[in-house]
C-alpha cells in the first residue's frame, strides 16, 4: 500500500499514528532492515543490490532515540572524523551553541552513559549535529524534533534546508509544523497511504492530517 517517489534534493514528510510503519520505512531505506526484493529503489536500483557499506556512507540516519556514547560531546558529534571546521558549523546548525556554553567543559563535557547529562532536546540536537557532520546524499530524520520548542524547531528546519548541498531529506514527524516546508507529505495508516499532498492541500481537506493539525493548533 505504499507507492511514492522522492526527487533528488527534495524533501518528503511522513506522518501517521503510532505503529503505522513510519520508522519501519526509514529502517528499510537505510537497510537496518532488509526490505523485500523489488520494493525500495535508489536511482532505479534495488536498495538490496547496493553495497551496504557504500550505501550507508551516502546517508545520515538520525533515529528517534539516537545512542550517545559515554564520551565528550565533541566525540559524540564527530565520531572519530577530523574536525576541519565541521564542529563549529554543525553546532550552529543544530542550535547547540547556547547549551554548550552553559556546560562545565563546553564541547569537552563528558555526557555520561547514553547522554544522561543532557536533556531530551539536547540529546536530539546532538544527534542532529552528528547527522549533519558530513554532506550526505540522503538525510533521514525520525521524529527528531519532538523534544524541542517551536522556536528551536524553526531554526533546525531552516538549517536542514540550507545545509550543504541540499540532501534528499525524509522527515518523519508527529508535530506537523515540522513538515510544512516539505514539497510532498504522505499520511500513513496501518501500513498504507491514506492521503498525500502538500501541507496546504492536506490541511484544507477532511482527513487524519486535518484532524491532527487542528488538535495541535488548539494545544499550542
Amino acid at each position: 500500500g505504499l507507492n511514492f517517489s522522492v526527487p533528488a534534493g527534495g524533501t518528503l514528510g511522513i506522518v501517521g499514528l503510532t505503529g503505522a510503519g513510519k520508522s519501519t520505512f526509514l529502517r528499510c531505506l537505510s537497510r537496518v532492515y532488509n526490505p523485500p526484493p523489488g520494493t525500495v529503489f535508489i536511482d532505479g536500483i534495488d536498495v538490496r543490490e547496493l553495497d551496504l557499506d557504500e550505501w550507508r556512507m551516502q546517508l545520515a540516519y538520525v533515529p528517534q532515540r539516537a545512542f550517545l556514547f559515554s564520551e565528550s560531546l565533541r566525540d559524540n558529534i564527530l565520531l572519530g572524523s577530523e574536525d576541519e571546521g565541521t564542529l563549529d558549523r554543525v553546532i550552529a546548525h543544530a542550535s547547540l551553541k547556547p547549551d554548550i556554553q552553559a556546560l562545565p567543559d563546553g564541547v569537552h563535557t563528558q555526557v555520561g552513559e547514553a547522554g544522561l547529562m543532557l536533556s531530551g532536546g539536547q540529546r536530539q540536537r546532538t544527534a542532529m549535529a552528528r547527522g549533519l557532520a558530513h554532506n550526505h546524499r540522503i538525510l533521514l530524520l525520525d521524529d527528531v524534533l519532538s523534544a524541542v520548542d517551536h522556536e528551536t524547531e524553526n531554526e533546525l528546519i531552516r538549517a536542514i534546508r540550507s545545509y550543504g548541498e541540499c540532501p534528499t531529506t525524509v522527515i518523519v514527524a508527529h508535530r506537523l509544523s515540522a513538515l510544512q516546508h516539505a514539497e510532498h507529505i504522505v499520511v500513513i495508516g496501518e501500513g498504507r497511504i491514506v492521503d498525500e499532498g502538500t501541507h496546504g492541500e492536506l490541511v484544507a481537506r477532511p482527513g487524519l492530517y486535518q484532524e491532527l493539525w487542528r488538535y495541535q493548533r488548539r494545544a499550542s
